[in-house]
């Protein structure tokens, strides 16, 4: 069983994002068409495709209102679109690059000593089930190493019923 589910940014967010076109940080969302594809998705968790109508926003993927709560750029489908439907897997291109994993407690602070950086192939999956073996993570985030972009969160999963499932803290 896996500690943790792995998220992509919120509808309700992206659904406010894209009707006024206005990010969390007031920001105007960027639209343009992808070219060439092949840029993260953070809306589903994939890489685009040539042609797709995205937009360039601010996001900023800690709730808590703490000074580590950064904004910084991702990309996102301009139109709404099946977001992410897999939360127990990780999708096999966050392996294709170097990663790092940060770790956050409930309050919102960073858990230096559980933090982890992931060479391309080693594991990202296997990476986020080391971090979540600390007790005191309650969410990470999946990063790009060089430009430190955020791609998807990752919040812990407790099981509460070996019969009716799990329900997922942190979120």
């Amino acid at each position: 069983m896996t500690t943790f589910h792995l998220t992509a940014i919120d509808r309700d967010e992206l659904a406010g994002i894209r009707s006024t076109r206005r990010d969390v940080a007031g920001h105007r969302a960027e639209p343009f068409v992808d070219d060439e594809g092949g840029n993260q998705l953070r809306c589903c968790l994939r890489r685009s495709a040539p042609g797709e109508h995205l937009l360039l926003v601010g996001h900023a993927p800690l709730a808590a209102d703490r000074p580590w709560r950064e904004v910084g750029p991702v990309f996102v489908h301009e139109q709404a679109c099946a977001g992410y439907t897999e939360p127990d897997r990780v999708p096999s291109w966050f392996d294709d690059e170097p990663r790092v994993v940060r770790a956050y407690d409930h309050t919102g602070a960073m858990r230096y000593a559980s933090n982890r950086v992931v060479r391309a192939g080693e594991g990202v999956a296997r990476a986020l089930e080391e971090v979540f073996a600390d007790p005191k993570v309650q969410e990470a985030h999946v990063r790009n190493l060089v430009a430190q972009c955020f791609i998807a969160r990752a919040v812990r999963v407790v099981a509460w019923s070996a019969t009716e499932g799990r329900r997922t803290l942190g979120t």
